[in-house]
């Protein structure tokens, strides 16, 4: 806890399962404490407990978004947010500011602040919140739906991430995720996620948005996975020369640099802490890829996303290991740049 000018804060994580972050819960204690400069009149009216104004909003460089606000006992809760935000002791302990946002998503990352205003009296303050973790799709090298059950729990291991769970893969749909592509799920069943339904897509939803579902399956069939990678101790590095490397060639590379060349859940994590390299490059699976944070045309067209560069052009197939693109290497190093390299965290 830290005391402030006028809170004491506390922010901590509740995680019932170390594998499932993104279902779990964020609960931040904020108690105001308002200093009171009035001399006591016995004759004096009191003051009801409750006169005093709460509001909670997400603040952006762009924009400051009202998440609820908690006047004379009564709750009004912003419509996004509803079902996922709650006042914890509100009205019962009406000093007690705080909230439990559940089924966190990335976009949850951000700044919050809490004000609390009681007359001519309105103090507030802040507390930075980083959700871990994110969820993608993984497409094997010899192509789509080419993974059992076994295989899919395999390349996601190999690739620094767990298999998703059904809870994550919902919050990274309601973040936004899309992707027609049925993909193996940690209890067995089979899903994707579809924003703009279309042919070949529409799953058991027909033509309604959301994760489609196959339900359980026979373990030795195949399909693509969805993984998880909750975060690193690292970094990733882009490396690169004028001649390009083949993919022996981007390992001794980053071996030179101790280090070794990402796999595809790091670099998803990179990604997501702001990483923007438009030139692909080899990955330790032998996959090439490149993570794009900023539109532009040239950059797969314009997409944001840890962009593939696939061998077919029905995205599959991994490019040949004599093929030249640069490289993305992990270090355990936590510095912004090794000697000789220019910074790119």
């Amino acid at each position: 806890c830290v005391l402030l000018s006028f809170f004491v804060l506390c922010v901590f994580l509740s995680f019932t399962d170390p594998d499932d972050v993104l279902r779990n819960k964020l609960i931040v204690k904020m108690f105001p404490l308002m200093q009171d400069h009035t001399v006591e009149d016995p004759g004096a009216p009191t003051i009801a407990p409750l006169s005093h104004r709460i509001k909670w909003s997400f603040v952006t460089k762009e924009n400051v978004t009202t998440i609820l606000v908690a006047l004379e006992g009564g709750v009004r809760i912003t419509e996004n947010y509803k079902d996922r935000v709650q006042l914890l002791s509100y009205p019962g302990s009406p000093t007690d500011a705080s909230i439990r946002i559940s089924e966190l998503r990335s976009s949850d990352t951000g700044v919050y602040r809490c004000e609390v205003q009681r007359d001519i009296e309105d103090s507030y303050d802040i507390v930075h919140v980083q959700v871990q973790g994110i969820v993608f799709h993984y497409r094997a090298i010899m192509g789509r739906y080419s993974l059992t059950f076994e295989k899919a729990n395999a390349a996601c291991t190999q690739n620094s991430a767990v298999m998703a769970s059904p809870e994550q893969l919902q919050a990274a749909y309601d973040d936004g995720f899309h992707q027609c592509d049925a993909g193996w799920l940690a209890d067995r069943t089979v899903r994707y996620p579809i924003h703009s339904p279309r042919l070949n897509c529409y799953g058991d939803k027909e033509e309604l948005p959301g994760v489609r579902t196959y339900g359980v399956r026979d373990l030795n069939e195949t399909y693509d996975v969805y993984c998880f990678a909750e975060k690193m101790t690292g970094r990733v590095f882009y490396t690169a020369t004028a001649e390009k490397f083949t993919f022996s060639e981007a390992v001794v590379a980053c071996s030179n640099k101790g280090a070794q060349l990402a796999t595809t859940g790091q670099l998803y994590l990179a990604w997501q802490g702001g990483m923007d390299v438009c030139n692909a490059g080899w990955l330790g699976d032998r996959s090439v890829r490149y993570p794009i944070n900023i539109r532009r045309p040239q950059c797969g067209g314009g997409l944001l996303g840890v962009r593939t560069v696939y061998l077919h052009t029905n995205q599959t197939g991994y490019p040949f290991p004599e093929s030249r693109y640069d490289a993305f290497c992990y270090t355990g190093r936590s510095e912004c740049a090794l000697p000789h390299q220019q910074p790119t965290c």
